[in-house]
């Protein structure tokens, strides 16, 4: 009895301590470190000049314009292009530039931003385009793409086939 007198009082003498805390959660797990470093880049990326948002999460910025009026892709069109793909930490995890060896692919077989992208360049266009990680490769990542990784491409697109 003595023993939950005690534990009674304590707890009266903790629920009435004038002292709040703000509690904040801070994410513990990479898949949380990387969702959050994710969404503050997309969302400072935006007031870089020239960063336009296609819908939230994918964005790109124009490098060099192809010819007005040149073709744009359908997604069921093979194209021509190369991609040169980075962390957000400058990492390359795979570039058809510096394998000098263009990506010859329907946009439909690619991940969900580059099929969404694609269709609005014209041949000639070389994009920089930023992926957030739900239209990349998410939570499973891959052997070179941590989980929740935002992907960032040069496109160049060279050819609709």
């Amino acid at each position: 009895m003595r023993n939950i007198l005690q534990m009674f009082t304590l707890i009266i003498l903790i629920s009435c301590s004038q002292e709040e805390t703000l509690s904040i959660d801070v994410p513990t797990s990479t898949l949380e470190k990387n969702m959050l470093e994710a969404e503050i880049f997309l969302q400072s990326n935006l007031s870089q000049n020239g960063v336009i948002e296609v819908e939230p999460g994918l964005q790109y910025q124009v490098l060099n314009n192809g010819d007005d009026g040149a073709m744009k892709p359908k997604p069921s069109d093979k194209i021509t292009a190369h991609f040169h793909g980075t962390l957000l930490d400058g990492t390359v995890f795979w570039s058809s530039v510096e394998m000098n060896d263009p990506l010859i692919i329907k946009p439909s077989q690619l991940i969900p931003g580059c099929q969404k992208i694609l269709p609005l360049m014209q041949i000639g266009d070389k994009w920089k385009v930023f992926i957030h990680p739900d239209m990349a490769y998410g939570e499973e990542g891959r052997p070179t793409i941590p989980p929740n990784s935002v992907l960032t491409f040069d496109i160049e697109l060279l050819a609709i086939n």
